[in-house]
Formats: C-alpha cells, structure tokens, sequence
C-alpha cells in the first residue's frame, strides 16, 4: 500500500498524495493520485487549487508555533489529555458541558460523566487536542481509513496514516494521535493547522 502524505511549502497548496479526498456527505471525491488542495481560500473549484494563492499572494507562514505542555486531567476511571495548542474550536467538546463545561467557559471534571460517555465525545474532536488515558495507557488513534474529510465551510479533517512534508517542519507540531485539521480558509495564525479562522473570516465553499 502507498504511502499517503501531504506535501507543500510556504506559498504552495496542499499536495495530497496517494490520500482519499471525502466530502463532508461522505461521499468520495474523485482526485487523481496527486491532487493540488486550495489553502488560501480564494479557490473557485474548492477544495481542489485553481491557482488562486498566486493572483492573491498567498503567504502561509506561520504566525504561531508556540506549543505547550500537554495537560492531564485526571478522574477515578479516565484522565483527560489535552493539548490547547491544537484546538480549533470545533465545539464537540460542549455536547458534554457537564465534563468540558462551554466554549465561552470551558472546564474539566473527569468525573462528571461516565468514562464511555467521555471517550465518545473526545473520538468527536477532529484535532486532535483532545485524547485520554485508561490507567497508563494512552489512546489517541481511532481510524483504520486513511482520508481527508473536506469539512464543509471548514478545515481539512486529515484522519489515519498520513505524512506531512513541508518546509516549516510543520510535522512537529501535529499531535501524538493519528487525526489532525489543516487550514483551508488562509486565515490561521498556525498554519498549516487549522484555529478555528473559519468562523470569523466568513469562509465559504
């Protein structure tokens, strides 16, 4: 089996190779085996590039690198593992407010539901800020298929094993699990990962 990676550089798209592009519906979206993704979100053929990130000077150096300590929230039965750097607000978090609290008051009480109703919901971030340890043992890796889910008006949900290849070493800022989000808007402060940009900057398919 081929190996899948994304390739790319500051001022370049995404090149996915050898990966499943998935639509939001689910529905696969046919690509040739290297396929040219929009991340300046100036694309009229989104998600595909259309060389848009030319005319507009698309810059994707990053303004944000700075990752911190993973934090650990510890319960009788699960402990939360969370890495801030990486969450783009996708709010699936909230759907347990009695555990993650909300988006304008976010908290973590690992006892305040059960350790399967926590898990169901961490399995729901798609950024991989979100994971959880059972005792010692840690879990952070939940797709047998490797595929990018184009999220609608959103980020790239890049799930599996992918490789990611750039010349910002962009790899050392993914997570420790094998999910993460990629901009597609042009509006992230840590690009290539997605913050959230999206829903301020009015991006649209």
């Amino acid at each position: 089996m081929k190996k899948s990676q994304i390739i790319f550089s500051q001022y370049s798209p995404l090149m996915a190779v050898d990966t499943p592009l998935v639509g939001s519906d689910g529905q696969v979206i046919e690509t040739p085996r290297v396929c040219s993704l929009c991340r300046c979100g100036e694309s009229k053929y989104k998600p595909q590039c259309d060389g848009s990130h030319a005319q507009a000077g698309f810059d994707g150096k990053r303004e944000d690198s700075e990752k911190k300590e993973l934090e650990y929230y510890r319960g009788k039965e699960i402990t939360i593992v969370y890495d801030r750097f990486l969450c783009m607000g996708a709010g699936y978090c909230g759907e347990l407010e009695a555990v993650f609290g909300t988006h304008d008051a976010p908290k973590y009480e690992p006892d305040a539901a059960s350790a399967a109703d926590i898990i169901a919901t961490i399995k729901k971030c798609p950024s991989g800020a979100l994971s959880y340890q059972i005792g010692d043992e840690y879990f952070g890796n939940y797709y047998e298929q490797t595929r990018i889910v184009v999220e609608k008006d959103g980020q790239l949900n890049c799930q599996g094993d992918i490789t990611v290849i750039d010349d910002q070493d962009s790899d050392k800022l993914l997570p420790c699990t094998d999910h993460f989000t990629l901009c597609r808007c042009g509006g992230s402060k840590k690009k290539p990962l997605c913050d959230g940009s999206h829903h301020d900057n009015g991006f649209k398919e």
